[in-house]
C-alpha cells in the first residue's frame, strides 16, 4: 500500500514537470505535408502468387512476383509508419522480360503479373481509408518496340536522334509527342486510367524526354478533367535539365534530380559541410516558385544510400538517420525509396532493386515513426521560414523553422566528435526553453544564452517553448492526495480488522 502512494506522488510530480507540446495534429491536402514512399511495383511484395509469371528470384533482371495486391496487404505497415502517400512505377503491360514497368506493350491494360483494374481500384480505395494517396507512373516516352503502336511508324522519331527529346532510351521506340495523333492518344489514356481508379495523381515520367509543349497540352487537359489532380515531374538524370523549361506549366512537383549525388555524398560519411545542399536546395527552391521540390537519396535509377556509405567505410544507419533527418525537417517534399526503412543495401541496377525484406530493426523504424510523427504535427517543419543559425565547415548545422507562433530548430552534427554550439538570447529568449523533439533533451538557459550539445553523428529537432516549472495547482494538490492516500488505508485497516 505504502509503495502504491508513492508512486502515485512520484507520478503526480512528474508529469506536472513534463513539456506540455501544444502543437496539434491536421488532416490537410497541403502537399507539403506530404511524404512519400516510393515502390518498384515487382519488388515490393507479392500478395497473389497465383498471378506470378517467369519468375526467378535468382535473376534479377527476371520478374520477382510483386503487385498490386501485395501492396494493398502492406498498408497497414506503410500506415504505421506515417507515410501518407505512395508513389508506385509503371502498371501497364509490358513485356515479359521487363519488370520495371517501362517498355510498355499495352497503355490500356495492367499487366497481369501486377494484377487487375479491381486490384486497382482496391489498393486506392484501401489506401485512402487510411489517408494514404496514392500516385502511379505515367510513361509518355517511349513504347515497347513489340506494341502495335510500334507498327506507326510515323508515331516515333528516328532511333539515330540525337536530341534529348527525340532520342530512344535503352533502345526503345522514342513517341514523336508533336505528332497530334500520339498528343492525343496519351492525352486520352491518361484520362482513361483516371476515370478506372481514384488515384491522386501522376507520376510524369523522363519529362525532360519530352517536349515542353506536349506537355503545356498534357498538364492542362487533365487539370481541366481534375482541377486537384497532382502532376509530378520525374526527371531522367542522364539527360540535360533545366528546370526553367518546367516551373510554369502545372507541374505540382518536380523530382530534385540534381541534388540526389549531392545529398547522398554528403550523408554517407563524415566531416562533410551541409552548406552547398543547403544553398542549392533554396537556389532550386526560389527558381521554381510555388512547385514544390521533391527531395530524395535514393530510387531505382541510383546506387543505394545505404551502398554509398558501405563503399566509405561507415555505418549505414547512423549516416541514414542524419540524411533521414534532413530531408524530413527541411522544405519540400521528402522522399524514401522502398526499404529505406530496413538500410537495404544495393548497387547499379539491378543490385539496387532487390525483393523487399520486411524484417525491420526496431530502433530504426522508432526512428522513422518519429520523424513522421514531427513532420506531420509541427507545421513549421513544412511550412516554416528556412534559416541557418550555425554552420561549420566540417559538418555541425543549426536550422531554424518558424511559422506562426512555432519555432523549431533542427540540429545536425555530421561531425566524427561531439560538439556544442552557443545561441544568444538575440536567437531564443531567456524566457524560452529548447525541448528535444526527436530524441529526449531540455536545454535551459545559463547566463549568457543556450548551449546544444550533440553527439557526433547524431541529430535532434528542438522546439522553442516557454520555460516548464512546477504547476502550482498540482503543488496544493500534493498535500490533498497524502490527506486521502492517510483515510485510504485507515478504512483499509478497519475493514480488515472487522472481517476479522
Amino acid at each position: 500500500m505504502r509503495r502504491f502512494g508513492i508512486l502515485i506522488l512520484v507520478s503526480v510530480l512528474f508529469f506536472s514537470t513534463l513539456p506540455s507540446i501544444s502543437f496539434a495534429e491536421k488532416n490537410t491536402t497541403d502537399l507539403r505535408k506530404e511524404m512519400i514512399y516510393r515502390i518498384l511495383v515487382d519488388r515490393f511484395f507479392d500478395g497473389n502468387p497465383m498471378n506470378d509469371k517467369n519468375t526467378d528470384p535468382k535473376d534479377l533482371n527476371k520478374s520477382q512476383g510483386g503487385d498490386l495486391d501485395g501492396i494493398t496487404q502492406k498498408l497497414d505497415y506503410l500506415k504505421d509508419f506515417g507515410y501518407n502517400a505512395i508513389s508506385i512505377s509503371p502498371i501497364f503491360e509490358n513485356d515479359t522480360n521487363s519488370y520495371d514497368g517501362f517498355s510498355v506493350v499495352n497503355f490500356r491494360k495492367i499487366d497481369p503479373r501486377f494484377g487487375t483494374n479491381k486490384e486497382l481500384k482496391k489498393l486506392v480505395k484501401e489506401a485512402h481509408k487510411r489517408n494514404i494517396k496514392v500516385y502511379i507512373d505515367f510513361v509518355t516516352n517511349n513504347a515497347s518496340p513489340n506494341s502495335e503502336l510500334a507498327k506507326k511508324t510515323d508515331w516515333f522519331n528516328p532511333e539515330n536522334s540525337t536530341s534529348s527529346e527525340k532520342k530512344w532510351i535503352n533502345g526503345l521506340p522514342d513517341f514523336n509527342q508533336e505528332n497530334n495523333e500520339v498528343a492525343n492518344y496519351l492525352i486520352e489514356t491518361a484520362k482513361y486510367w483516371m476515370d478506372q481508379a481514384n488515384f491522386d495523381g501522376y507520376n510524369l515520367q523522363e519529362v525532360n524526354n519530352v517536349p515542353v509543349s506536349f506537355w503545356e497540352s498534357f498538364n492542362k487537359e487533365i487539370k481541366k478533367k481534375d482541377p486537384n489532380f497532382i502532376l509530378f515531374a520525374d526527371l531522367n538524370a542522364t539527360s540535360d535539365i533545366d528546370l526553367n523549361k518546367y516551373k510554369n506549366l502545372g507541374f505540382n512537383g518536380i523530382y530534385n534530380v540534381d541534388s540526389v549525388a549531392d545529398l547522398a555524398n554528403t550523408f554517407s560519411s563524415q566531416n562533410q559541410s551541409l552548406t552547398d545542399i543547403m544553398k542549392q536546395q533554396a537556389d532550386l527552391s526560389k527558381q521554381l516558385g510555388s512547385t514544390l521540390l521533391i527531395n530524395y537519396v535514393d530510387d531505382e535509377m541510383t546506387k543505394r544510400f545505404v551502398s554509398v556509405a558501405v563503399s566509405k567505410g561507415q555505418y549505414p544507419p547512423s549516416r541514414l538517420k542524419l540524411a533521414l533527418a534532413y530531408l524530413f525537417t527541411t522544405p519540400g517534399i521528402p522522399l524514401t525509396y522502398y526499404g529505406t526503412e530496413i538500410a537495404l543495401n544495393g548497387g547499379n541496377i539491378p543490385d539496387n532493386r532487390k525483393g523487399m525484406d520486411f524484417r525491420t530493426d526496431e530502433d530504426f523504424s522508432k526512428y522513422i515513426k518519429k520523424l513522421t510523427e514531427l513532420r506531420r504535427t509541427l507545421p513549421s517543419l513544412t511550412d516554416g521560414d528556412f534559416e541557418v543559425l550555425y554552420d561549420d565547415s566540417k559538418g555541425m548545422t543549426l536550422i531554424k523553422r518558424h511559422y506562426n507562433d512555432e519555432t523549431t530548430i533542427i540540429a545536425i552534427n555530421n561531425t566524427s566528435l561531439d560538439q556544442k554550439v552557443h545561441l544568444d538570447f538575440d536567437v531564443v529568449k531567456k524566457s524560452n526553453e529548447l525541448r528535444g523533439m526527436l530524441s529526449d533533451d531540455l536545454v535551459r538557459p545559463n547566463k549568457k544564452g543556450f548551449d546544444i550539445v550533440l553527439k557526433r553523428e547524431s541529430s535532434n529537432v528542438y522546439a522553442v517553448a516557454p520555460k516548464t516549472s512546477l504547476n502550482i495547482g498540482v503543488i496544493i494538490a500534493i498535500p490533498s492526495i497524502f490527506v486521502a492516500f492517510i483515510i485510504f488505508l485507515w478504512f483499509a485497516r478497519r475493514r480488515n480488522n472487522e472481517e476479522k
